[in-house]
């Protein structure tokens, strides 16, 4: 399996380290960041590297949007959320049903690196 590159944004620690270890024990290549700053992206290599996103919902609009223009290419997936039963959006972000479940995380990764082989 390719190292497939994902990064996640999430402001509780324990939840990113959660799910890295979930992640990496699937063979993808996962880095964390808290969020809580828009300059702890680098807009350099980061744009080109990632190619999933996984944004939990308690992220800051203003730093959400930041993540969305810097990780243009990337595909997103969207942490549970009170505002969302899951599911695609028209905008191509993927979001997951409340409570958050590893598995349902894991299919949706592996889902969007089987659609990029296509």
């Amino acid at each position: 399996m390719e190292h497939r590159r994902i990064h996640i944004l999430c402001i509780k620690p324990e939840i990113c380290s959660l799910i890295k270890k979930t992640l990496i024990n699937s063979g993808y290549n996962v880095t964390c960041s808290s969020g809580e700053n828009p300059d702890d992206f680098d807009s350099g290599k980061s744009n080109e590297m990632i190619e999933c996103l996984i944004m939990d919902s308690g992220i800051n609009k203003m730093i959400r949007e930041k993540a969305k223009e810097i990780f243009i290419n990337a595909s997103i997936i969207c942490l549970p959320s009170l505002e969302s039963d899951g599911g695609n959006n028209g905008n191509g972000i993927k979001n997951i049903s409340e409570p958050l479940k590893l598995s349902e995380l894991a299919a949706a990764v592996e889902s969007i690196f089987k659609n990029k082989k296509s």
